[in-house]
């Protein structure tokens, strides 16, 4: 099945992690690709102590440091991103898929790597299709927008929307909350 999480709101990848520790719980096989992430997050840290115990899970950051700003494509971050990303996409996620063999695989921030032309949309929904309406393998796209043709082929679709955040009252990235 192909799920997506998307919208403004906060919950996003919170969301699709629960999803990934559900799903090792039966002992699935799982890869996880952050998008426009690097590996300094709490999550990738808990990733580092899950591979201890023989977890079968594999994680890639394909992301920088630096945030990617859509108003200057030509950085140094976004280049490395698209770097990053697209080759990663074209190259080792083929090879991966098939010497790991996951079950279920996690696109995480995807929605938006593609938004903003990081990644090429048609390039996605080649990959994507293999998973929608697919009973034994899984994906999930996060990201603050997807675009709509994933949207269209994709099983289950939640839209986290913001209701209330404590981001507009001075508060940001709270170290195990937002990073």
């Amino acid at each position: 099945m192909l799920l997506v999480f998307y919208g403004k709101g906060k919950g996003k990848t919170t969301a699709a992690l629960g999803t990934v520790f559900r799903f090792l719980g039966y002992d699935g096989r799982v890869l996880v690709l952050q998008f426009m992430k690097s590996h300094n997050s709490g999550e990738y840290n808990f990733y580092k102590r899950l591979v201890t115990y023989g977890v079968t899970i594999k994680w890639y950051c394909l992301g920088t440091d630096e945030f990617v700003n859509p108003d200057n494509l030509g950085s140094d971050s976004a280049s490395i991103t698209i770097a990053k990303s697209v080759g990663f996409l074209l190259y080792e996620y083929p090879r991966i898929i098939n010497e790991f063999k996951p079950e279920l695989v996690v696109f995480d921030e995807l929605g938006l790597a593609v938004h903003m032309c990081l990644i090429p949309e048609d390039l996605i929904l080649d990959i994507l299709s293999k998973y929608s309406k697919n009973s034994v393998l899984h994906a999930i796209v996060t990201g603050r927008y997807v675009p709509k043709r994933v949207l269209d082929i994709a099983d289950l679709v939640t839209n986290c929307c913001e209701v209330k955040h404590y981001f507009k009252q001075g508060y940001t990235n709270i170290k195990g909350l937002d990073v």
